[in-house]
């Protein structure tokens, strides 16, 4: 197979991406059309709810980066502590950009994610065009990279025991499928591109010996190294085994040409160590990085999850061996052997190594369904065979955006992602008068439920508690807010806990009167400040 450069993306394949960018974003526009009057639009989706969490920890990033704060500080969680450049900089990036254009943060979350979801299209058509001469296959490299999603949804059919406690992957784990996390946020496409620049940059570098190659290597790694830190694991061992391999078997580089490789992956690796140290050496996020816990579910859930991409793999498996694989292969081969080998090693990050995997698989899958599945069936029938397998594989991605499109033109259903009229005001107003370190008692508990993600969403200010790992100590606060609005609590136990949290406003709406059955209206230290018909903010006053 002969080696590919590949500089012309054809204008179908240019349609294709703006096509599927603007599905992905139909849910969203919904919601903006259907705000209701006095209220707005919050811009998140509404399944899975985990998005709504993320969704305002991204707000959040972008909140301090609107304000020039390129020291990220985690704004869920009332500790002082230091904030950590670089961590987190593309939101933090994001929202000082729509700063300076002068768009609301979620219209340019939603402007970022529509671009990026086509580029991610574009740089996994450009992925697969360069494993393929045929537009067939490198169309069915594409369909696999994009639409294709997984059948681990047929355990709550068959095994509805295995899914109490985990979903079906297809509904939640944004980081198994390209298209499932473009959906719902930028970095994740954002990411995406980065790792099929790395890896066609390094090709390239080895086989044409032209430094701008490694040049754009260099710079793909080191933002790879702040939108995806774990990936490290993948892109180290990955290009250590590639550049072996050269050295010893191709021949293609000589020691000298191979300790180039050193610039990419040693600024690559001092920018995790970075972040890596710089974690640990605050408590507050020592405790961030205890509280980020993303083990994978039961091995069967990616067996079946994958299943799509397996198939093929396998009938193509023989043919590939024996007479169409040349090196440019290990690639891919190398690249999902690593993941499948990282998704159960001793780290607390365990799925996340699945970003990106896809994009390999796809490409596999492709010749494999080609030479492998189709050479097996009549001609006639290879078509509609190719379209049914398809829509069997993007069904559950399909039903994500139908099902988010359609309750978002409910807003009585699915109060949590509108704001209402009094909510609004309350925002505009306590944005008004707080400092950015002010800190707000709010409410959020384990199912996600609460106004502290919302408020930190809509303010950028400090709250008490809003996010499951951005919240030090998350379990012990849960309990702490139950208990300040339990009416068997002690006023003086409430000014204690207000002193000592440093509290300077108390959030009182629907999910605060929820919490307890204690009302703040005539505590002696708090001072109505504003008040609409569903929220109340009381002002802490000082001890004197």
């Amino acid at each position: 197979m002969q080696f590919l450069v590949v500089n012309r993306v054809p204008l179908k394949v240019f349609l294709f991406a703006l096509f599927v960018a603007s599905i992905t974003s139909t849910p969203y526009l919904v919601g903006e059309l259907n705000a209701p009057a006095g209220g707005a639009y919050t811009g998140a989706a509404i399944s899975p709810i985990g998005v709504q969490v993320d969704y305002n920890s991204h707000l959040a990033k972008m909140w301090q980066g609107r304000r020039g704060q390129w020291s990220y500080q985690l704004l869920f969680t009332h500790e002082a502590h230091v904030g950590l450049p670089l961590v987190q900089s593309f939101y933090v990036a994001l929202g000082a950009l729509g700063g300076v254009l002068g768009l609301s943060l979620p219209l340019m979350y939603h402007l970022s994610r529509f671009i990026l979801t086509a580029g991610m299209v574009l740089a996994i058509w450009s992925f697969s065009a360069y494993f393929f001469v045929d537009d067939r296959r490198r169309w069915l490299g594409l369909i696999f990279g994009t639409l294709m999603l997984g059948w681990s949804w047929v355990l709550l059919i068959v095994a509805p025991g295995l899914t109490e406690q985990v979903s079906p992957i297809e509904f939640w784990l944004l980081d198994a499928f390209n298209l499932l996390g473009a959906l719902y946020m930028p970095h994740f496409a954002a990411g995406i591109i980065l790792q099929i620049i790395a890896l066609l940059s390094y090709d390239r570098w080895v086989r044409l010996g032209i430094r701008k190659h490694l040049a754009i290597l260099t710079i793909a790694l080191a933002a790879e190294s702040i939108i995806q830190p774990y990936m490290i694991l993948i892109f180290s061992t990955l290009f250590v085994m590639l550049t072996l391999f050269h050295l010893r078997v191709s021949k293609l580089l000589n020691w000298r040409q191979a300790a180039w490789l050193a610039i990419p992956l040693g600024i690559h690796g001092a920018l995790i160590l970075y972040q890596f140290f710089a974690f640990r050496a605050d408590p507050v996020w020592s405790n961030f990085v205890r509280q980020n816990q993303t083990l994978s579910p039961d091995v069967i859930f990616y067996i079946l999850g994958y299943l799509p991409f397996i198939i093929p793999i396998i009938f193509g498996a023989r043919r590939f061996m024996l007479e169409d694989a040349d090196d440019r292969w290990w690639i891919p081969i190398l690249w999902t052997a690593l993941v499948a080998a990282l998704l159960y090693g001793p780290f607390p990050t365990q799925r996340r190594y699945l970003i990106g995997v896809q994009t390999q698989l796809a490409v596999l899958a492709a010749y494999g369904w080609q030479v492998g599945v189709l050479k097996r069936v009549k001609a006639s029938f290879r078509l509609l065979l190719t379209v049914g397998y398809g829509l069997a594989a993007a069904a559950v991605l399909l039903a994500m955006i139908w099902v988010n499109g359609r309750a978002l033109s409910n807003v009585d259903e699915n109060p949590n992602v509108f704001s209402s009229s009094d909510e609004v005001r309350a925002y505009d107003w306590i944005r008004s008068v707080a400092q950015p370190d002010d800190v707000i008692l709010s409410t959020f508990d384990e199912t996600g439920q609460g106004s502290g993600g919302w408020i930190v969403g809509a303010t950028g200010l400090r709250v008490f508690i809003g996010h499951w790992i951005e919240t030090v100590n998350f379990e012990f606060k849960v309990q702490e807010v139950k208990q300040f609005y339990n009416s068997t609590t002690s006023d003086e136990d409430r000014r204690d806990f207000l002193r000592d949290t440093s509290i300077d406003y108390l959030w009182y709406d629907d999910f605060a009167r929820q919490t307890g059955d204690w009302n703040p209206a005539d505590a002696d230290y708090l001072e109505r400040v504003f008040e609409s018909d569903t929220v109340t903010i009381y002002q802490v006053l000082q001890d004197e």
